[in-house]
């Protein structure tokens, strides 16, 4: 203003990606070091306490004169000022929500229009520890500290910005529901017009089946009105194919083509059109068989067949999650689904996920459970119910609700994670119900746009949150969340082996990444033991994932940093399969258990995921696979470590998700650390049973002469799936396994 010139701002203008994201735009043109590597993400904190200019030209095409034309952007994160030409268009505020502008009247036609976008300055926000009650804003939580990543929030553009040019009528929204019926299915789909005058003209709908051939089509005349405008068809499908979960069935997908075309419009193409991706099924839920008369309908059916939950939380893929990184999604879909998977919990306190994500999850037969942006804070778990936020939240859930209730991949809608009366610091955490008005009033928006899916207050839902010992056997356990690391050779197994829940939805334990994964993100003077953590390795989860005490207390000390990794991912995979496998011998009063977590959104030392930040397998993601097996034998047992000359005792069983009335039989062995068989035995033939199948027990006197280790060597013959193994090891000394119970497997493992 004083001197009359162009300020230019601390950096150059420099190629931006869109999608994307600030911080990595400024990482590749070298103004930031990577922030993955060491401690350099706390270099790039200032990054959010600046505003950022988004720059771009476009010429306005004669051809698009009569239309409107209207800019998009469909993630601004997390507020932004636009303007075109120098004039401003207007403000927006929201991640979830698309900022939509009229540039009809405002463009140079045959001429360059510049486009800037300027991004505000990152809200302040809540980290893990600290109050819910005080969030007055959407923006993703985990960015602002987690114990899975550091404090590092994307900022930016992080989806799609385009033209969208249409006629006098356009959609304001297309819904796709079904019914199935004797004669096949019925489609009814809901368009709302959105008319800047009125006229006559036609809704044109055409519906394919997944080899492409059109199999259903609707026409409706219109007498168009200005402002909104709902107009209903229902289309007829004979021979319908059913979309199921993963494991129960196939996954075919239709195309639904809807046009809206105005009479005598002066052009051929339609005033606008929508084309969905979408999948005909039931779906509906109950309670638990057996379960008391105020407990939620955790049980989930589709197409009229009860599904036991095989699931993970889902975080999101990248720290800086505007980058689209595609590959990295379909790498992570394509393990769920190999892993048996049929449900992703998607997190609260991390994303209402791009499009993709639900695409593949649609094409792969996993469900989704999605839950509406709210998270626990520690100290304070309720979410506000503050007017202001109240509105933001609605406003921001109403348009999420409608973007994605035409997937047929989702199941459930959920208030949040962890929300619960007072915080952690309470005796006892006592989950929120719908009687919370934050909660009620998404409730009841669910209810009116959405009414197939279910929805949940919160996640765990109670009436008591912890699963604990102290509440086995009363009845108490209905969704319950916990624990996250092995809770030792005994407890672990008593804790799982004595649970009531009717369903786990978040649980797990801590594993290292591999060395490999380590080397990618860790100095190389950081790659050994240490008495203490480094702040590097605190930085990289180890701050909430310190696995030095458990590891010594287990195996003994002096773990050198390849004895850690094994160990711990050993550990990890042993306290997550024999959980999954617990919690499947309990179906149907189990209706399915959700593990925490399949990803991690920064590398990390340690962390419970089950895949690395790089997309590596942990050998628990291995072992969760083969839990969830269409048929799996499994054993109960009461501890992992044992004392020579004492009885080892297990009770076995086959789960499956479907019935097998061919004869099966299940043999055994016991076999010491040579391999030599100690002990063999095999049921006689038997079908198999859907869900659970008892079949017999083991009680054997270990003999004084048993070194180290024992192994648990399971081989079900089933006609049409040929063998089917499953083993378990044991550690076996010749005292009382008291100062490290598993130290004799600290050998055998490496």
């Amino acid at each position: 203003m004083e001197l009359g010139i162009e300020l230019k701002g601390l950096i150059p203008w420099i190629p931006a990606k869109v999608p994307g994201s600030v911080h990595y735009d400024l990482y590749e043109s070298g103004y930031l070091p990577d922030p993955y590597w060491g401690l350099n993400s706390q270099a790039c904190e200032w990054v959010n306490e600046r505003n950022w200019l988004y720059r771009n030209a476009f010429v306005a095409d004669d051809r698009w004169r009569g239309r409107k034309v209207r800019l998009v952007c469909e993630g601004i994160d997390y507020s932004a000022k636009v303007r075109l030409n120098g004039e401003p268009l207007g403000e927006h505020r929201g991640m979830f929500t698309p900022a939509e502008f009229d540039l009809t009247d405002r463009l140079r036609w045959g001429e360059s229009n510049e486009l800037l976008i300027g991004i505000d300055v990152t809200p302040e926000g809540v980290p893990q520890l600290g109050y819910t009650n005080q969030v007055n804003h959407l923006k993703s939580r985990f960015g602002y500290k987690w114990d899975f990543c550091p404090r590092l929030q994307n900022m930016g553009l992080w989806k799609p910005v385009y033209l969208c040019i249409n006629g006098s009528s356009r959609f304001n929204d297309v819904h796709w529901k079904t019914c199935l019926n004797e004669d096949g299915a019925e489609g009814l789909v809901t368009v709302v017009l959105d008319n800047e005058k009125g006229g006559q003209g036609s809704v044109i709908t055409n519906l394919y089946a997944p080899d492409g051939t059109l199999c259903s089509s609707r026409t409706t005349q219109v007498q168009l009105r200005p402002g909104l405008q709902i107009v209903e068809q229902r289309l007829n499908i004979a021979h319908p194919e059913l979309w199921y979960p993963n494991g129960y069935g196939n996954q075919p997908l239709y195309r639904l083509v809807t046009e809206v075309r105005l009479d005598g419009q002066p052009y051929a193409e339609p005033s606008d059109d929508r084309e969905l991706i979408v999948g005909i099924r039931s779906l509906a839920f109950k309670q638990n068989p057996g379960s008391p008369d105020d407990s939620l309908a955790y049980t989930v059916i589709v197409n009229d067949r009860p599904v036991y939950l095989k699931g993970w939380n889902w975080v999101p893929v990248d720290q800086l999650y505007g980058r689209e990184r595609r590959e990295q999604y379909e790498h992570l879909i394509r393990l769920a689904k190999e892993a048996n998977v049929n449900l992703l919990r998607v997190w609260g306190g991390g994303l209402i996920e791009r499009e993709l994500f639900y695409e593949l999850c649609d094409r792969s037969g996993i469900l989704i459970w999605q839950e509406m942006m709210q998270s626990s804070s520690g100290f304070n778990n309720e979410p506000s119910a503050e007017a202001a936020f109240l509105h933001e939240l609605q406003q921001t859930m109403r348009f999420v609700i409608r973007e994605k209730r035409n997937h047929p991949s989702l199941a459930i809608w959920c208030g949040g994670n962890e929300l619960t009366e007072g915080g952690h610091l309470q005796d006892r955490l006592v989950p929120l119900t719908d009687n919370h008005p934050n909660l009620r009033m998404l409730r009841d928006l669910v209810a009116d746009l959405d009414g197939e899916r279910l929805f949940l207050p919160s996640s765990a839902s109670g009436p008591v949150f912890f699963l604990e010992q102290q509440h086995a056997g009363q009845g108490l356990s209905y969704d319950v969340h916990g624990p996250w690391k092995y809770a030792g050779d005994v407890d672990h197994y008593t804790l799982y082996n004595g649970s009531d829940a009717l369903l786990h939805s978040e649980y797990g334990a801590d594993g290292f990444a591999s060395l490999d994964s380590l080397k990618r993100f860790l100095p190389e003077d950081e790659l050994t033991t240490m008495s203490e953590p480094s702040p590097t390795w605190l930085h990289h989860g180890y701050e909430y994932w310190n696995m030095n005490e458990q590891l010594e207390r287990l195996f003994g000390p002096g773990c050198t940093l390849e004895e850690k990794v094994r160990l711990s991912q050993w550990l990890q995979a042993e306290a997550i399969g024999y959980a999954v496998e617990s919690n499947r011998r309990r179906a149907p009063r189990c209706s399915g258990s959700i593990l925490w977590q399949m990803n991690e959104p920064f590398p990390n030392v340690s962390c419970t995921s089950a895949v690395d930040y790089y997309g590596m397998p942990k050998p628990a993601y291995f072992r969760t696979a083969l839990a969830q097996r269409p048929i799996h034998p499994s054993a109960q047992f009461d501890k992992l470590a044992y004392t020579r000359g004492e009885s080892f005792q297990a009770r076995l069983f086959i789960c499956a998700d479907h019935p097998n009335n061919a004869d099966a039989q299940l043999c055994w062995t016991i076999c010491n650390k040579a391999g030599e068989t100690l002990l063999k035995g095999e049921t006689e033939s038997f079908p198999i049973q859907e869900l659970v199948t008892a079949c017999g027990s083991i009680d054997w006197s270990i003999p004084d002469d048993c070194q180290e280790a024992f192994r648990l060597n399971l081989k079900l013959r089933t006609v049409g799936n040929g063998e089917i193994e499953n083993h378990y090891l044991f550690a076996c000394t010749s005292d009382e396994p008291a100062s490290a119970p598993l130290q004799a497997l600290r050998t055998f493992l490496s």
